[in-house]
């Protein structure tokens, strides 16, 4: 079984829950969780997935404590709860961390925007920045 659908199928079953997999030195985690974890640690997303070192589950399992977030992680077929509270926050800091990505993802667009016209015409960086002192 992939790594992806030992995911799917326990995030399935823990919804409300970070899911890591552990797949040789790594644990790797998917989809939306990512973005807790891009928002949370700073590590970045590829092709739907983060991998951190096991060396980091301490420091993991630590900062979503902190963030009352529920951690499951699962270890060949078996899930194992490392964090449960009831005042899990999985939700809030999700609906933050995809807001926090959409401005990311807007501003990049944005400064692309500006850099191709501002290399386009010179003078176009005046004009740009004359608006944005305007706002």
């Amino acid at each position: 079984m992939k790594t992806i659908d030992k995911y799917l199928k326990f995030k399935n079953i823990y919804k409300n829950h970070i899911v890591i997999i552990k797949s040789g030195n790594f644990y790797y985690t998917f989809l939306e969780d990512t973005y807790i974890f891009n928002y949370l640690f700073g590590y970045q997303i590829r092709e739907n997935k983060i991998g951190f070192p096991l060396n980091a589950k301490a420091k993991v399992k630590s900062i979503l404590n902190r963030n009352n977030i529920n951690l499951i992680e699962v270890i060949d077929d078996f899930a194992y709860v490392l964090e449960s509270k009831n005042n899990n926050a999985y939700e809030e800091i999700l609906k933050m961390a995809k807001s926090q990505i959409l401005i990311t993802n807007m501003l990049n667009n944005l400064m692309n925007a500006i850099e191709i016209k501002v290399k386009k015409e010179e003078a176009n960086y005046y004009l740009i920045k004359d608006f944005v002192d305007e706002l």
